[in-house]
């Protein structure tokens, strides 16, 4: 990444202004590094401009719209070096492998690469990511409409129309509260620069966390500080929980058993089968040394687990996509009393909150 200009070295090359560097950028005229709200520029995308404007012909539109890096981060990481300097920039990576899957745009090469391997080994995965776009939202929206405080566990790349925040700030107003969980570091730099900066939260209550859901003991503490979890709260956790083998699945449904209120919520998506998937993932993973995996699970597994550790009252929402197949598991579970005896339940799905517009 030595070769990355910052806007100003780029735009006096070019002989034009900042903000006429910043403004091709922005609308896809030529390939850019996005940091926060600036935009590098790598030094052969420099000549290209350069040469064009010495010809006389205009740099855009028909460039190469892979030649550069479309990555959203913060500029303080940037700027620190904490991701332009990992090799991990090399490596397949779960939230923009997954992005790129949900038809998002945040991903590389090596991402499609991987991607694309995944659908061939499980043919029906296209179709599942389909499906689950319209599955998570109707999860989201479940959880949302009922717990003013919201849990949002490997929040990804932001690529939803409607963040989690966005629609508690709409129900619940000053009372809302999110909090988003993950610890890849392109997924933590993109939430922090579009969920957690005062500019686009506007004061209200949103915090993006650094921590890996493998340690749960780490990450109910962390909650505690920033959530009151006295009261029932609403967890989100889509297409996270694959990335969890069976004991660190059932060791973090435990440990939030333990520590929320009776009557918190979960709503879960989950990919369905995707053996041949998982597998290739996992490979890929593997060969690049990566700490990451993807493991396959049926509802009925996936159902039992929360059931040990006391969430009951299953309730499936996945739509079935008209040409057939198998949809993505989507399904809300609760907290029942049992792990608190001394509490009582507060919470239902079907009760509308409160509204403060």
């Amino acid at each position: 990444m030595d070769d990355l200009l910052t806007p100003a070295q780029a735009a006096t090359q070019w002989g034009v202004s900042y903000a006429t560097a910043a403004r091709w950028a922005r609308e896809g005229t030529i390939p850019a590094l996005h940091v926060g709200r600036r935009y590098y520029y790598r030094q052969g995308t420099v000549d290209h401009v350069r040469r064009a404007r010495t010809t006389g012909v205009a740099p855009y539109p028909n460039h190469c719209a892979n030649a550069g890096v479309a990555m959203t981060m913060t500029w303080g990481a940037a700027r620190s070096g904490t991701l332009l300097d990992r090799e991990e920039w090399a490596l397949t990576n779960a939230a923009r492998t997954f992005d790129y899957l949900d038809y998002g745009k945040d991903s590389w090469s090596q991402d499609h690469h991987t991607a694309v391997k995944m659908a061939e080994a499980s043919p029906g995965l296209a179709g599942q990511m389909l499906v689950h776009r319209k599955a998570r939202e109707g999860v989201v929206d479940a959880v949302c409409h009922s717990f003013s405080q919201v849990i949002d566990l490997g929040c990804g790349l932001p690529t939803m129309r409607r963040a989690p925040h966005e629609r508690g700030r709409v129900l619940w107003g000053s009372r809302a509260r999110t909090v988003y969980v993950d610890h890849d570091l392109a997924a933590l730099a993109a939430a922090r620069a579009w969920w957690e900066h005062p500019a686009q939260v506007r004061g209200y209550n949103v915090r993006v966390l650094d921590l890996d859901l493998r340690f749960p003991e780490t990450l109910v503490n962390a909650l505690g500080e920033h959530l009151d979890l006295s009261v029932p709260v609403g967890v989100l956790s889509t297409l996270t929980l694959d990335h969890l083998q069976d004991e660190e699945l059932a060791g973090l449904v435990e440990a939030l058993a333990a520590r929320l209120a009776p009557g918190s919520g979960w709503g879960v998506t989950h990919l369905s089968g995707m053996v041949g998937a998982a597998g290739v993932y996992t490979d890929q993973a593997r060969e690049q040394g990566a700490d990451t995996r993807l493991v396959a699970r049926d509802s009925d597994g996936l159902r039992k687990v929360f059931k040990a550790a006391g969430w009951g009252r299953w309730r499936g929402l996945s739509p079935r996509e008209s040409g057939g197949g198998e949809p993505p598991i989507a399904a809300l579970t609760t907290l029942g009393t049992s792990t608190h005896p001394d509490r009582t339940d507060r919470a239902s799905w079907t009760a509308p909150p409160e509204r403060h517009l």
